[in-house]
Protein backbone atom coordinates (compact mmCIF):
# COMPACT_ATOMS: atom_id res chain seq x y z
CA UNK A 1 0.00 0.00 0.00
CA UNK A 2 3.05 2.24 0.62
CA UNK A 3 3.88 2.38 -3.30
CA UNK A 4 -0.08 3.67 -3.94
CA UNK A 5 0.75 6.67 -2.09
CA UNK A 6 4.13 7.45 -3.27
CA UNK A 7 2.25 7.05 -6.38
CA UNK A 8 -0.63 9.00 -5.41
CA UNK A 9 2.14 11.78 -3.66
CA UNK A 10 4.88 11.97 -6.12
CA UNK A 11 3.05 12.80 -6.51
CA UNK A 12 3.39 9.44 -10.27
CA UNK A 13 4.82 8.91 -14.54
CA UNK A 14 5.67 9.98 -18.06
CA UNK A 15 3.75 7.38 -20.27
CA UNK A 16 2.39 4.56 -18.17
CA UNK A 17 3.05 1.54 -20.35
CA UNK A 18 -0.05 -0.75 -21.19
CA UNK A 19 1.11 -2.91 -18.66
CA UNK A 20 0.85 -0.88 -15.44
CA UNK A 21 1.97 -3.50 -12.91
CA UNK A 22 5.49 -2.75 -14.30
CA UNK A 23 5.27 0.55 -13.37
CA UNK A 24 4.76 0.38 -10.12
CA UNK A 25 8.04 -1.33 -8.89
CA UNK A 26 10.63 0.59 -6.80
CA UNK A 27 13.16 0.58 -9.23
CA UNK A 28 10.64 2.39 -11.69
CA UNK A 29 9.53 4.44 -8.84
CA UNK A 30 12.70 6.08 -7.82
CA UNK A 31 13.57 6.93 -11.49
CA UNK A 32 10.60 9.21 -12.21
CA UNK A 33 11.39 10.48 -9.07
CA UNK A 34 14.30 11.78 -10.26
CA UNK A 35 12.74 12.94 -13.59
CA UNK A 36 10.32 14.71 -11.82
CA UNK A 37 13.01 16.35 -9.21
CA UNK A 38 14.80 17.58 -12.15
CA UNK A 39 11.88 18.90 -13.63
CA UNK A 40 10.38 20.82 -10.71
CA UNK A 41 13.48 21.24 -9.06
CA UNK A 42 13.15 19.38 -5.91
CA UNK A 43 15.84 18.45 -3.73
CA UNK A 44 17.45 15.29 -3.03
CA UNK A 45 15.78 15.85 0.41
CA UNK A 46 12.52 16.51 -1.28
CA UNK A 47 12.43 12.93 -3.14
CA UNK A 48 13.09 11.36 0.37
CA UNK A 49 10.32 13.02 2.60
CA UNK A 50 8.17 11.57 -0.39
CA UNK A 51 9.55 8.37 -0.71
CA UNK A 52 8.93 8.06 3.25
CA UNK A 53 5.36 9.58 3.16
CA UNK A 54 6.38 12.99 5.21
CA UNK A 55 5.16 16.20 3.72
CA UNK A 56 6.99 18.45 2.31
CA UNK A 57 8.18 21.91 3.48
CA UNK A 58 8.49 23.55 0.15
CA UNK A 59 6.60 24.05 -2.81
CA UNK A 60 8.97 22.27 -5.39
CA UNK A 61 8.50 18.68 -3.03
CA UNK A 62 5.14 19.07 -3.35
CA UNK A 63 5.56 20.17 -7.04
CA UNK A 64 7.48 17.03 -7.04
CA UNK A 65 3.97 14.68 -5.74
CA UNK A 66 2.35 16.48 -8.54
CA UNK A 67 4.81 15.42 -10.82
CA UNK A 68 4.83 12.14 -10.23
CA UNK A 69 1.03 11.49 -9.98
CA UNK A 70 0.84 12.81 -13.30
CA UNK A 71 2.99 10.46 -14.74
CA UNK A 72 1.84 7.86 -13.51
CA UNK A 73 -1.97 9.06 -14.50
CA UNK A 74 -3.23 9.43 -10.73
CA UNK A 75 -3.72 12.83 -11.29
CA UNK A 76 -4.78 14.61 -14.50
CA UNK A 77 -4.21 17.75 -16.17
CA UNK A 78 -6.84 19.84 -14.12
CA UNK A 79 -4.74 18.74 -10.99
CA UNK A 80 -8.02 16.44 -10.39
CA UNK A 81 -7.53 12.91 -8.93
CA UNK A 82 -8.31 9.91 -11.98
CA UNK A 83 -10.40 7.63 -10.00
CA UNK A 84 -10.37 4.74 -12.56
CA UNK A 85 -6.55 4.83 -12.71
CA UNK A 86 -6.07 5.02 -8.99
CA UNK A 87 -8.86 2.16 -8.79
CA UNK A 88 -6.38 0.10 -10.93
CA UNK A 89 -3.31 0.84 -9.07
CA UNK A 90 -4.97 -0.22 -5.51
CA UNK A 91 -5.86 -3.32 -7.33
CA UNK A 92 -2.31 -4.03 -8.40
CA UNK A 93 -1.05 -3.18 -5.19
CA UNK A 94 -3.16 -5.08 -3.05
CA UNK A 95 -2.21 -8.53 -4.70
CA UNK A 96 -5.84 -9.93 -4.65
CA UNK A 97 -6.23 -9.22 -0.79
CA UNK A 98 -9.41 -8.32 -0.94
CA UNK A 99 -9.93 -6.69 2.38
CA UNK A 100 -7.26 -4.27 1.72
CA UNK A 101 -8.37 -3.47 -1.80
CA UNK A 102 -11.82 -2.47 -0.24
CA UNK A 103 -9.71 -0.46 2.18
CA UNK A 104 -8.02 1.13 -0.88
CA UNK A 105 -11.29 1.59 -2.41
CA UNK A 106 -12.66 3.93 -0.22
CA UNK A 107 -9.81 6.10 0.59
CA UNK A 108 -9.90 6.17 -3.17
CA UNK A 109 -13.60 7.63 -3.17
CA UNK A 110 -13.46 9.87 0.32
CA UNK A 111 -10.45 11.88 -1.96
CA UNK A 112 -11.24 11.88 -4.94
CA UNK A 113 -14.07 13.86 -3.52
CA UNK A 114 -11.82 16.50 -1.97
CA UNK A 115 -12.21 20.07 -2.59
CA UNK A 116 -8.00 20.54 -3.64
CA UNK A 117 -6.47 23.79 -4.12
CA UNK A 118 -6.02 24.85 -8.16
CA UNK A 119 -2.55 25.21 -7.99
CA UNK A 120 -1.36 21.26 -9.23
CA UNK A 121 1.42 21.16 -6.39
CA UNK A 122 -1.19 22.38 -3.52
CA UNK A 123 -3.42 19.81 -4.58
CA UNK A 124 -1.18 16.68 -4.64
CA UNK A 125 -0.49 18.02 -1.10
CA UNK A 126 -3.79 17.97 -0.09
CA UNK A 127 -4.27 14.48 -1.70
CA UNK A 128 -1.73 12.82 -0.10
CA UNK A 129 -2.81 14.34 3.08
CA UNK A 130 -6.39 12.34 2.50
CA UNK A 131 -4.66 9.51 1.75
CA UNK A 132 -2.39 9.31 4.93
CA UNK A 133 -5.39 10.11 7.20
CA UNK A 134 -7.71 7.54 5.34
CA UNK A 135 -5.32 5.20 5.42
CA UNK A 136 -4.84 5.10 8.91
CA UNK A 137 -8.56 4.75 9.90
CA UNK A 138 -8.49 1.63 7.93
CA UNK A 139 -5.57 0.44 9.80
CA UNK A 140 -2.69 0.27 6.85
CA UNK A 141 0.67 1.03 7.54
CA UNK A 142 2.24 2.69 4.64
CA UNK A 143 5.29 0.49 4.95
CA UNK A 144 3.33 -2.60 4.54
CA UNK A 145 4.96 -3.33 1.11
Amino acid sequence: MSRLICLFLLAVVAVVSSAPHEDLTKEHTAEVAQECKTETGATDEDVEHMMHHKPSDSHEGKCLRACMMKKFEIMDAAGKLNKERALEMVKILSKDDAAKEAAGADVVEKCEALEVPEDDCDAAAAYETCIVEHMHEHGLSLEEH
